[in-house]
């Protein structure tokens, strides 16, 4: 039988040589711009960083990057593990006044293709992150960054053999300069590495993050294959490093992410009386903005967004009427029922007005600043409603889901030898 979901030997930092894991580790490499990429790279000379986020200019960049990779394992900056293990990692982070826990397990996952319906994709990907990305893979050999699963888990056995683990005391421990703290056990005894293979074995997978890595994978397995690296067995092609969480973890955090709309004037006030039809509507003073957030907060799970115009005074709450499975969420409300449906803009156009914002404070001074046209705060959807989507093969409009924190990159590094079998050593 072919193993899904198995142990690996980790490509891991070494404490005794860079001191703190915190300043090494990085978010993953898209949410990365220049500003905080210097100051990533000035916090430690040894940030990944410099290998996910490489200088220099277009194809040379990957090459250094491989450089960098390589002579980091020279001086025993980075070092392979000796034996096979899994890591479950425990992510403190604060949200809403509380302090929230998210646990998932860092393993090797079977690379496997959308029309298998064991993994979910539910957004869209892009030519040239995916280009990026593979040529990247390619010069180091390795994967760099998780891809951010979420586990069906419907029995609970996955969760609960994660809360077992994270009962003794972690093998490292890591912050963040934003608060975030971060715990790791590594899981080598056999036994309990059997136990969470075999929970997580008839699992679906949902991509929460990191749907251009995974097609990156299955175009860097297909590339070896091609050049003569066994096809559909356990080779170390076949696998994709994973981040794993249940989906009914506590700490599985599902944002909205907002937008603002610039490119030329429209009548927003027109647009949104002739949406009657399909949208309920509540008319906003500029008062009840100021607790739009909170508004949206129990719009959660609905087709609901707040439109906010530069030529009109306050806004308006705007939930679709019928709403069939994908559109009962709000990006999909907004993009094909009102930007679409009420205003003719095509997807294309849509691209070219819009800016994704992650704080519904800073779209709505994009708006009353004039540097934007309007904006629309959406609710966010649930993790049920992306899967039932993402099961039923539909894709949803780019920054639907923001799961956060994101998952660091740095925790585990996985060297790709297509020569190494999985599972057995």
């Amino acid at each position: 039988m072919t193993v899904r979901v198995a142990s690996f030997r980790a490509l891991r930092y070494r404490a005794d040589r860079v001191g703190d894991l915190g300043a090494v580790w990085a978010p993953p490499y898209d949410v990365i711009n220049a500003e905080l990429a210097a100051e990533l790279r000035e916090r430690s000379p040894y940030n990944i960083v410099r290998i996910t986020n490489p200088g220099g200019r277009d194809a040379e960049r990957y090459g250094e990057a491989a450089r960098t990779l390589g002579a980091w394992v020279d001086d025993g900056v980075l070092a392979r593990e000796d034996h096979p293990a899994f890591y479950v990692h425990r992510h403190s982070f604060g949200f809403g006044g509380k302090v929230l826990k998210r646990t998932g397990i860092w393993s090797l996952l079977k690379l496997a293709s959308f029309e298998e319906a064991v993994v979910l994709p539910h957004e869209g990907t892009m030519k040239g992150p995916k280009a990026d990305r593979l040529a990247l893979m390619s010069a180091c050999r390795a994967q760099l960054s998780p891809i951010f699963f979420i586990s069906s888990d419907p029995e609970g056995q996955v969760s609960k053999l994660l809360r077992g683990v994270a009962r003794k005391r972690p093998a490292e421990r890591a912050e963040f300069p934003t608060g975030e703290g971060h715990e790791i056990w590594r899981v080598e005894k056999r036994q309990v590495q059997e136990q969470l293979s075999e929970a997580l074995q008839d699992q679906v997978f949902l991509i929460a993050d990191g749907h251009h890595r995974y097609e990156t994978a299955l175009a860097y397995r297909d590339e070896l294959a091609a050049g003569g690296a066994p096809a559909g067995g356990r080779g170390a092609h076949e696998y994709v490093l994973a981040y794993i969480v249940p989906e009914s973890d506590p700490g599985l955090l599902l944002l909205p992410t907002h937008r603002t709309i610039g490119g030329e004037p429209v009548n927003w006030i027109g647009a949104a009386l002739n949406a009657a039809a399909d949208f309920e509507i509540v008319r906003l003073a500029d008062s009840d903005l100021d607790s739009a957030q909170r508004m949206l907060e129990e719009e959660a799970g609905r087709p609901t967004f707040v439109l906010v115009a530069r030529n009109g005074p306050g806004g308006w709450l705007m939930r679709l009427r019928d709403a069939n499975t994908q559109s009962a969420v709000s990006s999909v409300a907004l993009h094909d029922s009102f930007l679409s449906g009420c205003l003719d803009l095509t997807w294309e156009e849509q691209l070219e007005r819009i800016s994704y914002v992650k704080e519904a404070g800073e779209a709505l001074r994009a708006v009353r600043s004039g540097s934007a046209q309007a904006a629309a705060l959406l609710a966010a959807p649930r993790v049920a409603q992306v899967r039932e989507a993402a099961a039923l093969g539909e894709r949803m409009p780019p920054k639907t889901t923001f799961f956060w924190p994101k998952v660091p990159t740095g925790v585990a590094i996985r060297v790709v030898d297509a020569g190494e079998e999985v599972g057995d050593q």
